[in-house]
């Protein structure tokens, strides 16, 4: 078991971190204050090669492995989550279409986003306002007509809707089938594509979103990502890849919320020594880092099974669910450690608190999560020997 990173990955991870330290950490809060799309970091972003990572190299992109991603992910969320989620929101729009789609696909469609010299957006389009959790719910369609289709409804919530140039669609092209008529189709942006209400968030202000309507948007057979009635089983697929980047971004905050309580404990003196010394104070810090390298860890596992091509749906939800528990918890410690200033807008552990909270909600709260790790567990237990055999049925609790 080899926990180093190659120097490939080394560089990379230093790299992403310098650039959150340069680019992102100074500039977060004031760009949040005008909510406004951080589009000159990202544009940065992008020409230093920090995005679209998972593109395979014969559509354009770097080709890199999900592990790789996740060390841009937490080097930009230690910056800021809002800018993070900004940067590396291109991995959850496009990777249906990177498991989904033919290469000819990719090079038509994405191709053309990931190679200027500007930076251009896609926008993954699965939640709508009745189909949150479940996606069986979806009442957005896709009716063909020809060799066309036609996509009519309203997604909200999608990140970087507004400045998105292909929406990823998640549209039924069979109502009565529930999830099983449920499809995937590349919408390129249109005079019948609109964006809707941009939503006014509690954190994560430096991320934009938005409803995309489709009113009768029409695209081409092409246009239609693997065969109809697939688009759930590319959707559960998508977010098995796609939650370790979550985990990481979340990790970032886990560990900027550790190093500003640890650096105000160092210095704030209370009866006569630094309040970092006081074991309910240190106790605290030695918890906010135990859950930051477990968050870590577990994040890099469920990246590292997926680039092996093996099942992660337990191990992706486990790091998905534990990152943002932990990032949370530790936010809300540093503002208690650092007391009346931890609560004032000029230090960053107020933001870091009202940042983290989306990560426990968004590609699948935390409640759901558990749900999926639950039924791996479940399902495995099923054959599991423990070694200790009972007819547990019809039989009476043992008397203690």
């Amino acid at each position: 078991m080899d926990f180093s990173l190659t120097d490939k990955e080394q560089k990379l991870w230093e790299r992403a971190k310098k650039f959150s330290l340069e680019h992102i950490s100074p500039k977060a809060s004031a760009l949040e204050k005008r909510r406004e799309f951080p589009k000159e970091i990202v544009q940065k972003a992008y020409e230093e090669g920090l995005m679209n990572l998972h593109i395979p190299e014969e559509a354009g992109g770097p080709g890199l492995s999900l592990l790789s991603e996740t060390f841009v992910s937490e080097a930009t969320g230690y910056g800021c989550a809002g800018i993070a989620t900004s940067i590396m929101c291109n991995n959850l729009a496009f990777a249906p279409l990177v498991i989904g789609a033919t290469i000819e696909q990719l090079k038509t469609y994405v191709k053309p986003l990931i190679t200027g010299k500007e930076a251009k957006f896609g926008a993954f389009c699965l939640t709508e306002r009745k189909a949150g959790s479940d996606a069986a719910a979806v009442a957005t369609r896709a009716e063909r007509d020809g060799d066309e289709y036609v996509i009519t409804g309203t997604k909200c919530f999608a990140t970087n809707g507004p400045q998105a140039e292909l929406f990823t669609v998640f549209a039924s092209t069979q109502p009565e089938l529930k999830h099983k008529g449920l499809s995937v189709f590349m919408v390129p942006k249109s005079k019948n594509v609109k964006i809707g209400h941009i939503e006014n968030k509690m954190g994560q202000l430096n991320s934009v979103q938005s409803e995309v309507i489709f009113e009768g948007a029409r695209v081409p057979q092409e246009c239609l990502v693997g065969k109809e009635g697939e688009g759930f089983k590319i959707a559960m697929q998508t977010l098995d890849m796609t939650r370790a980047g979550i985990a990481a971004i979340a990790t970032g905050v886990a560990q900027r919320a550790l190093d500003e309580a640890a650096k105000f404990a160092n210095i704030r003196q209370q009866f006569g020594r630094p309040i970092g010394k006081f074991q309910g104070i240190g106790f605290k810090l030695a918890d906010m880092g135990a859950r930051t390298d477990a968050a870590r860890h577990l994040t890099r596992y469920a990246a590292w099974l997926a680039d092996q091509g093996m099942r992660n749906s337990k191990e992706s939800s486990f790091a998905k669910f534990f990152a943002s528990d932990a990032a949370m918890k530790n936010a809300t410690q540093a503002v208690q450690i650092m007391g009346g200033y931890g609560y004032l807008e000029e230090y960053p552990v107020e933001k870091l608190m009202r940042d983290a909270k989306l990560l426990q909600i968004y590609e699948g709260t935390n409640e759901v999560q558990r749900l999926v790790a639950s039924n791996a567990i479940l399902k495995e237990s099923v054959n599991l020997d423990t070694g200790f055999h009972v007819d547990y049925e019809g039989r009476d609790a043992p008397k203690m």
